[in-house]
């Protein structure tokens, strides 16, 4: 019955496609083939696009005739990406033809009355809108990728989905565009130097290996360019590092090189959008070439950069700004935000690389046209320029780097103390400050994601080490013996301090601050801890300057120090 189906549906396609009378109805016949796929775009923002328009055009082209909106000195096609298939509709028209047909006028212009009118036609960005169906599906023909263009009335190929997305999220097709997440996209990590990074640690790391057993013990493809098993119908991981790379004897070697540049995905728009649907946050996983929905932007980031899909990978960002994971060091979580907060901040101002680029080069500093640059920072800094943000972040990152290097030297120490030593105790020791020490240089980041948990990591790696070295016991990892609330550091501040306090018992802790009157301002911590130290980071935002209280409740005891925000 499905067959059946799917050749009716054929033909009614060809037919319609052939005699150019296309309805919103009609020309979404893949609904009876692709069920799954045409139920995620009916609820998507592909799938209502008609009130956009019209709400653009009553409020910005007021005025304004149908010709003077597409082809006009300022003119802006919106049919050209909002729904390049409607000039199909009736038989046939232009795209001056089309605005007019499906939005009203007064006296054949726009105004602040204009709506949406013959909706049942409008297509929407339909599913021909993206795929070119040959003549011969669906009984043996693929479609492929190509943008139907409302000019000319054909399809033009494109290489790859992201060049047919940045038709109309980029500057692919209309050079002026504000619309510039492709062009961002293309700046970044993820749109470009994946492949070559791939082949250098094929060559490197992996020469005399084949593809099976690459991705069985580091699996590339899943994070580099989930999207390249899409090829050809659908391949293996295995066979997609074959096709983008070279090998000697079907294993790689040290002069391996990318192959097939041009159709290399990288971290593609659809690795992280399913196409069918991508309002909502997506994982393709290469593996199962499918679709796993996130729960949070964070969800998704810590999928590559973080253990959610490889538990043994040393990408570890998201869990970096966890603040868990390492050996006798508390858990630290510093900042309460997304990935998408710092990396993904768009301004808003209108017309900024900013909000156009919609943080798709996810760095935290954007480069504006006249050379000033925006920064996350700001989102909750609002002190803050890009020039203290950028000098507290180089602060930040020398810092670590000066405490990794004495890390690491005192590891080489101790590594040739215990070179042929079966001191099990001094062993353990080593082994946990070698992994401390990974740990904290797995942020990437140069110690700036959580930069007092990594300080803290690297510290108590040293601490162990001396241990070693001087046969003295560093006391650092022991259990604290009293209760404790330390001055915070640094004091005073603006606009960030931190908060150390031990537990020697699990206890219920609150720790609350309080203006010079004795006025509650905030509640710091409130909850069940296990014995131990612990640190908050507290930000002073939105308080006035001046002296503040914070005091620790337990069921012990009471403990309160002074701050000055400066």
């Amino acid at each position: 019955m499905k067959n059946k189906m799917c050749y009716l549906a054929f033909f009614i396609s060809i037919f319609l496609l052939f005699s150019m009378k296309v309805t919103h109805a009609q020309q979404n016949n893949c609904k009876a083939c692709h069920s799954s796929e045409y139920g995620l775009w009916s609820s998507s923002k592909h799938a209502d696009t008609q009130k956009d328009v019209g709400d653009e055009l009553a409020s910005n082209w007021i005025g304004q005739t149908p010709d003077s909106v597409i082809a006009g000195s300022q003119a802006e096609d919106c049919i050209s990406c909002h729904s390049p298939t409607s000039v199909t509709v009736n038989g046939g028209m232009t795209e001056i033809q089309a605005i007019n047909y499906f939005f009203s006028t007064v006296n054949g212009k726009f105004t602040d009355s204009t709506s949406a009118i013959h909706v049942s036609d409008w297509p929407n960005v339909s599913c021909i809108t993206c795929h070119n169906p040959p003549t011969n599906h669906p009984s043996s023909g693929i479609p492929t990728l190509g943008v139907y263009n409302s000019k000319n009335l054909n399809y033009d190929s494109v290489q790859t989905s992201n060049e047919l997305c940045g038709q109309c999220h980029g500057s692919l097709r209309f050079s002026d565009t504000d619309h510039r997440i492709y062009d961002a996209w293309k700046m970044s990590k993820h749109g470009h130097g994946g492949q070559l990074d791939v082949a250098e640690e094929l060559a490197s790391e992996h020469s005399g290996e084949n593809s099976e057993k690459v991705i069985k013990s580091e699996n590339c493809i899943a994070c580099h360019a989930p999207t390249s098993v899409t090829m050809n119908g659908g391949i293996s991981e295995a066979q997609a590092l074959e096709i983008f790379f070279s090998t000697e004897n079907s294993n790689y070697s040290s002069s391996t090189k990318p192959l097939n540049e041009s159709e290399w995905p990288n971290v593609s728009c659809t690795a992280c959008h399913n196409p069918h649907k991508p309002g909502v946050l997506s994982y393709y996983n290469s593996s199962t070439r499918s679709y796993e929905v996130m729960n949070s932007p964070n969800e998704l980031c810590g999928q590559c950069h973080g253990n959610l899909r490889f538990p043994d990978t040393d990408h570890l960002s998201y869990n970096i700004e966890l603040g868990t994971g390492g050996i006798d060091v508390p858990e630290i979580h510093t900042m309460n935000a997304q990935c998408i907060d710092c990396h993904m901040y768009n301004s808003g101002v209108d017309g900024s690389n900013s909000n156009m680029f919609k943080g798709h080069s996810w760095s935290i500093f954007v480069k504006e046209d006249d050379g000033t640059y925006t920064t996350s920072c700001t989102r909750c800094h609002s002190n803050f320029s890009a020039d203290s943000a950028m000098a507290f972040i180089t602060k930040w990152k020398t810092e670590f780097q000066k405490l990794d290097s004495t890390a690491n030297d005192k590891i080489t120490q101790a590594q040739n103390i215990l070179a042929n030593s079966s001191d099990s105790v001094k062993i353990k020791l080593l082994n946990e400050a070698i992994f401390n020490v990974t740990y904290a240089e797995s942020d990437e980041s140069g110690g700036f994601h959580n930069h007092l948990y990594t300080q803290l990591l690297l510290t108590s790696s040293i601490d162990k080490v001396n241990d070693i070295i001087t046969g003295v016991k560093n006391t650092y990892s022991q259990l604290p013996l009293t209760f404790d609330l330390s001055q915070n550091y640094p004091n005073p501040f603006n606009p960030e301090t931190n908060i150390a306090y031990s537990l020697p018992v699990r206890s219920n802790v609150k720790i609350i601050l309080y203006n010079s009157i004795g006025q509650q301002v905030k509640v710091l911590v409130d909850k069940f801890q296990n014995p131990g130290r612990y640190i908050i980071n507290f930000s002073s935002e939105g308080l006035a300057s001046g002296v503040y209280f914070y005091r620790m409740f337990t069921d012990k005891i009471v403990l309160t120090r002074k701050m000055l925000i400066l």
